[in-house]
């Protein structure tokens, strides 16, 4: 069953947050990332000249790149092993699947290193402009550059784990984190027994600050000649360009002009900047575990198997799990947590997550021999017994402002359902306001799909107005 890493160490909560770390999920990667802008501030006094430590990484770099003359000279190879990010492991965060990074490929490192040398040409020697580059270069994302980061501060990462695992006792061992590293005494990831490492929770975000900077919109309203060059390169709408094509508009505007460079750079640079909320949790990475921990306790749900469940016993006990989901949601209010504190709604990633913690608990707290296993807690749920071997049901959560709603029951869910052995299956559809077309589509194509088609539970996700604020209003 799942267990967080102050959990799993018998750590009370409220003292592992005290440390400032994120307390991690083995074996799902929250989906945060190190933003370097936050580094600048950071109170962590491990973390406290980590900034400046990135700063000199990057100036580095610049400095050698100036020296370059051609592709594979000396000075080439030498800034590409400075851009050669081994993966880090023990990680838990990003999108990496586990805790192990995937680090970055040489075709990506290569042609980084080839808008870095002409960024440097055309005279930006600002070693920030290494924050910003997820914004105009292919291939790199927030993963990536957070990953970049971590290689770079790992020693002061380190020292920050070891503190915290030394002040509350949580025991340590000689782990190898990176190749061509010494070993180092590190907490083990109680599920894979490699080493794990904590981050600070104030250097984390969901989206890096960068990424504001680095929008043509924003950009372009700056200044009326950048607006018109924009308009000439786009001849269209800037949100109907791709990704890849947006990087490269904006990769050859700094390039071919250094003063918009600059310009977003000093903005960057002054702008305000804050941590990820983890109280309100806007995508909804993190309140999902504790919150399915306490509702397992003060919402009991009494559920039983055999020593040797048929696959129709495992069915009754998944059936169950879902309509209890459902009773939780529409009836206890949970629904709340597939929206943030402005009332957004979050991303499905949020309903899959609370669904397979709630799943988990449930299990966990009938002591079943039922392990719901994901992956990375995302995307369809497997529920087995581990004494058998196609007693399995697969449980889909989608929510109905996914326009793949529809395919999903007709296409995904079986065809997931065949790769993993899963005779039965369920499509749980939260409804959190989305188009009412595509939920009656959805019903009339499972109306009439037949027995053997996944079973549909159609949930109200929509927040209900309480009875005091009802009354209040007429």
């Amino acid at each position: 069953m799942i267990k967080s890493f102050a959990d799993f160490h018998g750590i009370d909560p409220n003292a592992f947050a005290a440390t400032g770390a994120l307390d991690p999920i083995p074996g799902i990667d929250t989906k945060l990332f190190i933003d370097p802008s936050l580094l600048r501030e950071a109170a962590t006094p491990e973390i406290g000249g980590s900034f400046k430590v990135v700063e000199e990484y990057f100036a580095d770099v610049l400095k050698i790149v100036e020296n370059i003359g051609k592709v594979g000279d000396p000075f080439w190879r030498k800034a590409d092993q400075l851009l050669t990010f081994p993966e880090v492991d023990g990680l838990c965060i990003g999108y990496s699947k586990g805790t192990r990074g995937s680090g970055m490929g040489k075709d990506t490192r290569a042609k980084l290193l080839d808008t870095i040398i002409q960024i440097s040409r055309a005279g930006t020697k600002d070693p920030r402009i290494f924050e910003l580059i997820g914004a105009f270069e292919e291939g790199i994302g927030p993963d990536r550059i957070s990953d970049m980061i971590a290689k770079i501060v790992l020693p002061d990462l380190i020292t920050f784990t070891q503190r915290v695992c030394s002040d509350l006792g949580i025991p340590m061992t000689a782990h190898r984190v990176a190749n061509g590293l010494q070993q180092e005494d590190l907490p083990s990831n109680p599920i894979t027994e490699r080493p794990l490492i904590l981050v600070p929770k104030e250097i984390l975000r969901n989206l890096p600050v960068a990424e504001s900077f680095a929008d043509i919109g924003w950009i372009a309203s700056q200044n009326q000649d950048l607006r018109d060059r924009f308009n000439a390169i786009i001849g269209g709408r800037w949100s109907d360009l791709t990704l890849a094509r947006q990087k490269e508009i904006l990769k050859s505007s700094f390039i071919e002009r250094p003063d918009i460079l600059k310009m977003v750079i000093d903005a960057y640079c002054s702008a305000d900047r804050q941590a990820y909320d983890f109280d309100n949790d806007p995508a909804g990475e993190v309140i999902w575990y504790r919150t399915s921990k306490t509702v397992a306790q003060e919402v009991p749900l009494q559920l039983a198997l055999s020593d040797n469940p048929t696959q129709s016993e495992v069915e009754t006990v998944v059936q169950k799990i879902c309509e209890h989901f459902r009773t939780l949601l529409e009836d206890n209010q949970l629904c709340k947590l597939l929206y943030d504190g402005e009332g957004k709604k979050k991303h499905e990633s949020a309903a899959q997550l609370l669904f397979f913690g709630v799943a988990s608990a449930y299990c966990e707290a009938n002591n079943l021999d039922l392990s719901p296993e994901s992956d990375a807690g995302r995307g369809p749920v497997d529920f087995k017994a581990s004494r058998g071997y196609r007693e399995k049901v697969v449980v889909e959560i989608k929510l109905t402002t996914n326009q793949n709603l529809v395919s999903g029951f007709l296409n995904q869910l079986p065809i997931y359902q065949k790769a993993e052995n899963a005779p039965k299956g369920v499509y749980l559809v939260v409804h959190n306001g989305g188009s009412e077309a595509r939920l009656d589509a959805l019903l009339k194509e499972s109306a009439s799909a037949g027995n053997a088609a996944p079973r549909v539970i159609v949930v109200d996700g929509i927040p209900k107005v309480s009875a005091s604020k009802a009354k209040s209003r007429d």
